[in-house]
């Protein structure tokens, strides 16, 4: 009885997948290049290691990452000083004194928009960002900081399960 039970399960969502709304060409995610690189210095940033891995625009002035191990996953928390908030939390370096703005969407099938949370105020390059991928699968990031602007599509995971006992 286990056996039939496990196998049924596996068959509902491999059919229920089958006929979401996908794009044909997207069946696989035609993730953007990452970037090895160290991070421009920030004097109100902790240190990020030598290097990591990016997205960053042609001229240097946006990046969005470093991509947490095992890239992004959907969902999460992030604590604030204002409480919790939904969401995992990304550095981003912009053009000091520009207002950050992010956006996604998902490609291979209907989702909501991806959710960006950007704290007022840093007077810096230097960006904290909340984003919140509502599911998983292939997404289109935009973000805008003055006159720049930062594309890139990235694969994110189905958040692991944490197990508590």
């Amino acid at each position: 009885m286990r056996l039939v039970s496990l196998t049924l399960l596996c068959a509902l969502p491999c059919t229920a997948n089958a006929n979401a709304q996908s794009t044909p060409e997207l069946t696989s995610c035609p993730a953007s290049q990452l970037v090895t690189a160290a991070a421009p210095i920030d004097p109100n940033a902790d240190p990020i290691a030598a290097a990591a891995n990016w997205y960053i625009n042609a001229d240097r002035t946006i990046w969005a990452g470093p991509l947490p191990v095992g890239g992004w996953t959907s969902g999460g928390t992030v604590y604030t000083s204002q409480g919790a908030v939904q969401g995992e939390k990304t550095y981003w370096v912009r053009p000091q004194g520009t207002q950050l703005t992010v956006t996604g969407r998902r490609l291979d099938a209907s989702a909501s928009p991806v959710q960006s949370i950007v704290p007022c105020c840093y007077p810096t390059g230097f960006q904290i960002v909340a984003l919140l991928f509502p599911t998983a699968g292939c997404w289109e990031i935009s973000a805008k900081a003055g006159d720049r602007e930062l594309r890139f599509v990235t694969q994110v995971k189905p958040a692991t399960p944490v197990w508590v006992r």
